[in-house]
């Protein structure tokens, strides 16, 4: 009983907050674009292309960063005495972050 009190209390308070947020503060939509069947063949097409290609960046950025990151271990690096083992890292990380498929959404904006 004394739970049950406790989150409904939490949810009104909850409430509370999501009604007094001001209309200007809130997230505002960006203008929709309208996904047809060009945007679906598209993005097909093109995730078709950039998932291989995406891939074999990824895995020959990881190689390669290894490879330096063995080759200049202990070496000192460009910034405050430390290695570049960081920046190797961050590069190697860069390689394989973003999207991977290309959806319909990313096809109606680009190219409509």
């Amino acid at each position: 009983m004394k739970r049950s009190i406790v989150c409904r209390i939490g949810a009104g308070l909850l409430a509370l907050i999501f009604l007094t947020v001001p209309a200007v503060l809130r997230a505002q939509q960006s203008a929709t674009h309208q996904v047809d069947g060009f945007s679906i063949l598209g993005s097909i097409l093109l995730s078709a292309l950039h998932l291989p290609l995406k891939l074999v960046t990824c895995v020959g950025t990881q190689t390669g960063a290894a490879v330096a990151y063995a080759a200049t271990f202990g070496v000192p690096g460009n910034y405050e005495g430390g290695t570049n083992g960081k920046q190797i890292g961050e590069v190697a990380r860069r390689s394989c972050t973003g999207d991977w498929i290309v959806t319909p959404e990313h096809v109606s904006k680009d190219y409509q």
